[in-house]
């Protein structure tokens, strides 16, 4: 054989080799993406502040961003907005008709933190376990804007309905609250969520004084709270790179049997429905 034949060759299953493992790499993802899963959520807010005597909920949704990095920890992203409501009863509460001041405000939170799951640490980790629950813990910030107006039965004769105050800011928040998730498939979940959040602002309502008809200024009582329930459902972007406890191996190996075939009878029904198309 030639010299140069034989170089030839080396070169074609070099570049082969190359080309090849390169195609894997490509395919592969990126570990970044590792146990990393998107949720979208929707729910409602409960405020607790000065002008909530009634009217305090309203919708709020947002999404976060989920990473693991161990069996029972995650690192946590999260964006919330909505809308936040309240009236404040005049007097002595006997009529509830008569309000003394209500507001809204639009709000949008930024959120950083960690989610912990206790099963997953004391009974071992189960990728497929059906309902998981676990606590959340996080830190971040909140823009508001708040309008506040006077009611029907404020005691400074001003007209119903007539601007009091406008309030917006930003303002730095500690949460946490408890969550549970319940797993469909390999890469979807639904999951519940209730956070209780305190801003450290008593602004939210735009109420943080008050004025007697003789013109005295009262402070009310300082910050704001409230609590934000949601429903959300949740897509895995790539399995972790943790595997099932020893324990758990046959119930995964059950669980997942039956959804590939459960998803195999969807594709042959698929299959066969074009077939029939094409006769």
């Amino acid at each position: 054989m030639p010299l140069s034949l034989r170089y030839f060759i080396i070169l074609i299953v070099l570049l082969s080799t190359t080309l090849a493992e390169s195609e894997a790499q490509r395919r592969r993802k990126p570990r970044i993406w590792e146990g990393f899963s998107v949720s979208g959520r929707i729910g409602a807010n409960y405020f607790y502040g000065d002008l909530v005597d009634d009217g305090r909920t309203h919708v709020s949704l947002g999404f976060n961003a989920d990473k693991e990095i161990n069996t029972y920890l995650a690192l946590r992203a999260s964006i919330m907005t909505g809308k936040m409501s309240g009236k404040q009863i005049a007097g002595d509460k006997s009529d509830p008709d008569l309000i003394y001041a209500y507001f809204d405000n639009f709000y949008t939170e930024l959120n950083a933190g960690a989610t912990f799951k206790p099963l997953n640490l004391f009974m071992g980790y189960f990728r497929q376990r059906s309902f998981n629950p676990y606590v959340i813990g996080q830190v971040g910030m909140i823009y508001y804007g708040a309008s506040e107006y006077y009611g029907n039965g404020n005691d400074q004769g001003v007209p119903d309905g007539t601007l009091w105050r406008e309030k917006n800011g930003i303002s730095p928040s500690v949460a946490g609250g408890l969550g549970l998730s319940y797993w469909i498939n390999s890469q979807w979940s639904i999951n519940v969520e209730a956070i209780g959040t305190l801003p450290f602002s008593d602004e939210l309502d735009g109420h943080s004084e008050w004025s007697s008809p003789d013109g005295t200024v009262y402070q009310t009582d300082a910050n704001d709270f409230y609590y934000t329930t949601t429903v959300g459902i949740t897509f895995l972007i790539d399995d972790s790179r943790w595997k099932n406890e020893p324990k758990y191996n046959r119930k995964a190996y059950l669980k997942t049997r039956s959804q590939y075939r459960s998803s195999s009878k969807k594709n042959l029904k698929s299959i066969s429905k074009k077939r029939r198309k094409r006769r």
